[in-house]
């Protein structure tokens, strides 16, 4: 399945995605044991930005969401499942459970 999460906030599309990004970020023992969300200017669209995942032992960055606003709401979307509470917990621990809502699409087979 895919989630959109919805932001209600006057702040940036950068600023909610940053706030998602700082929550995600692992360090091991190793000095190339680093998982990082980074964010990026979307490639397709002015105003869009892209989460992407940042390991330092590869050089591809793996895409987590994207981020974008419609009116006054910060949108991200195209979210796997299974990251749910990887965006859920910093976005709500910021913004409040009133102002955060999701939608879950189920994958077409």
């Amino acid at each position: 399945m895919t989630l959109w999460f919805y932001v209600k906030t006057a702040d940036d599309p950068k600023v909610v995605g940053e706030t998602v990004c700082e929550f995600n970020y692992t360090e091991g023992k190793h000095p190339e044991d680093k998982y990082s969300w980074i964010m990026e200017v979307g490639r397709d669209e002015p105003g869009y930005w892209e989460i992407r995942g940042k390991y330092a032992a590869l050089k591809d960055l793996t895409e987590i969401a994207i981020v974008y606003r419609i009116g006054d709401t910060v949108v991200l979307s195209e979210i796997d499942d299974g990251l749910a509470p990887n965006f859920a917990d910093p976005l709500i621990t910021k913004y409040g459970f009133d102002n955060v809502r999701w939608l879950v699409v189920p994958t077409i087979k």
